[in-house]
C-alpha cells in the first residue's frame, strides 16, 4: 500500500471537499430552479398569469401544478362557492330608524371572466376584493332595499322580502364582472336603545290589542252558543207543550158522563160522607133499579 506524503494528502482532501461542495450546489440548483417555473393552483380556483414582458395571458391555469415563466405572476380566483359575512352593516328604514344588520351570502366567479376581472382589479387577492368592492356594492344594495320597509316590518313578516330584494339588486349589480351571488341572508335588526324601547312598546300594544280581539271573539262565540242553547230549550218546551195539548185534547174527547161516574164509584170506599150543616155537598151515586126491587 502506497503511503502518500502529507502535502499530497491535503491536496487530495481539498479536491474531494471542493467536488462535494460543487455537487451539493448543483443538486440544490437542480431542485430549486424548477420551483421558479412551477405554480400550484388551489383546488376550486383558476389562475391568471401576468408577465412583465407580455402582459396578461389569455389562457388561465387550472388547479394543480402548472409551468410558468421565470418572472410570471399568478393571481388566483375562486370558481367554487365561497361564503362571505359582514357584521353590523349600518342601514336606515323607511320610518327613519337607524339600525345595524348582519349580512351573509355565497358566490363564485365565472371562469370565462377572470381575465377581465384581473384587468379591473389588478393583481390583488380575492379577500381584498371581498372587503372593498363587493362589500361596498352590497351595502348600497342593502340601503336601497331596506329603505322600503319599517323597522317593525324587518322584525316580522317582511324580513324575507327585504332579503330577497337585497339579493336581487346585489346579484344584478355584480354579475356584470362575473360574480355569481346566491343564498343571501339578512340578520335580525339591531336598533339603538331608544328605538328598541319604542319597538318594545309597539309590540306590547299590538299584543294587547290581539288579546282583546281574542276575548271579544270568545265572548261572541259564547253569546252565540247561549243563544243556540236558549232556542233549543224553547223549541223543546214548545214541543212538550204541543204534545201535552194534544194529549189533553185526546183525553177530553174520550171523557163521557158514564166514565166519570164510574171513576167516582171506583174510588169510593163504601162509606157515606159525614156532613155538617145544610150547605154541605152530598155526593150521590146512581142506584141500580134492580137493587130497589129486591129491597121491597
Amino acid at each position: 500500500m502506497e503511503i502518500l506524503p502529507i502535502d499530497k494528502k491535503k491536496s487530495f482532501i481539498s479536491r474531494k471537499l471542493i467536488g462535494g461542495i460543487i455537487a451539493g450546489v448543483a443538486l440544490v440548483i437542480a431542485v430549486a430552479i424548477p420551483a421558479f417555473f412551477i405554480e400550484k393552483i388551489t383546488p376550486g380556483y383558476v389562475g391568471v398569469v401576468y408577465s412583465p414582458n407580455g402582459g396578461i395571458q389569455k389562457n388561465t391555469l387550472s388547479q394543480g401544478w402548472n409551468f410558468v415563466g421565470l418572472f410570471d405572476k399568478v393571481t388566483e380566483y375562486p370558481i367554487r362557492l365561497r361564503t362571505v359575512e359582514y357584521k353590523d352593516v349600518a342601514l336606515a328604514t323607511s320610518d327613519g330608524k337607524r339600525i345595524e344588520m348582519d349580512l351573509s351570502y355565497t358566490y363564485k366567479i365565472d371562469p370565462s371572466k377572470v381575465v377581465s376581472m384581473f384587468n379591473e382589479f389588478g393583481p390583488i387577492a380575492i379577500e381584498e376584493i371581498e372587503d372593498t368592492y363587493l362589500k361596498k356594492r352590497l351595502q348600497d344594495a342593502a340601503r336601497i332595499a331596506v329603505s322600503k320597509y319599517t323597522v317593525l316590518q324587518l322584525y316580522g313578516e317582511k324580513s324575507s322580502n327585504a332579503s330577497a330584494d337585497i339579493e336581487s339588486i346585489y346579484k344584478d349589480d355584480v354579475k356584470v364582472l362575473g360574480f355569481f351571488v346566491e343564498n343571501l341572508t339578512l340578520g335580525t335588526p339591531k336598533p339603538d336603545a331608544k328605538t328598541q324601547d319604542a319597538i318594545d312598546a309597539r309590540v306590547q300594544a299590538a299584543q294587547e290589542n290581539d288579546r282583546k280581539k281574542i276575548e271579544l271573539e270568545t265572548a261572541k262565540i259564547e253569546a252565540e252558543r247561549k243563544k243556540v242553547d236558549a232556542q233549543a230549550d224553547a223549541d223543546s218546551q214548545l214541543i212538550r207543550a204541543q204534545g201535552q195539548a194534544k194529549a189533553n185534547q185526546v183525553i177530553q174527547h174520550s171523557l163521557t158522563k158514564e166514565l166519570i161516574e164510574y171513576k167516582k164509584a171506583e174510588k169510593w170506599d163504601g162509606k157515606l160522607p159525614t156532613v155538617s150543616g145544610s150547605d154541605a155537598n152530598i155526593i150521590q151515586f146512581p142506584i141500580d133499579p134492580s137493587a130497589k126491587e129486591s129491597k121491597k
